[in-house]
């Protein structure tokens, strides 16, 4: 595993161990996972750092748009079952806008 990353790593290791969510759920773990694995995946192939980082952003905002279909198995919109298809999820869209400006700041534009 590359040496960057590790605050997504660390991300997804307390995310998961917080409330066992995982992709699939409709959660932030649908955004948090693919943007954490794409970015590893991008450091492991030799990507620039900025490269790296966009890719990051790019796989959180599928992970975001994946939620529309789904229904809700944990958290507080599980309760709403099918009601919830057709919607995005807040953590998975807040996430994923957290990454974006994140990469965007750090690769100088912001």
């Amino acid at each position: 595993m590359p040496k960057h990353g590790g605050m997504l790593t660390a991300a997804r290791q307390a995310v998961e161990d917080l409330g066992g969510a995982k992709p699939g759920d409709k959660t932030i773990m649908d955004t948090l996972v693919p943007a954490q694995e794409k970015y590893h995946e991008a450091v492991s192939a030799g990507a620039s750092f900025h490269q790296s980082l966009q890719q990051m952003a790019d796989a959180a905002e599928q992970g975001k748009e994946s939620t529309r279909n789904l229904v809700a198995k944990i958290g507080r919109a599980s309760r709403l079952g099918e009601r919830s298809r057709g919607t995005l999820d807040a953590g998975a869209t807040s996430c994923a806008l957290i990454l974006r400006t994140f990469a965007n700041v750090l690769s100088g534009a912001s």
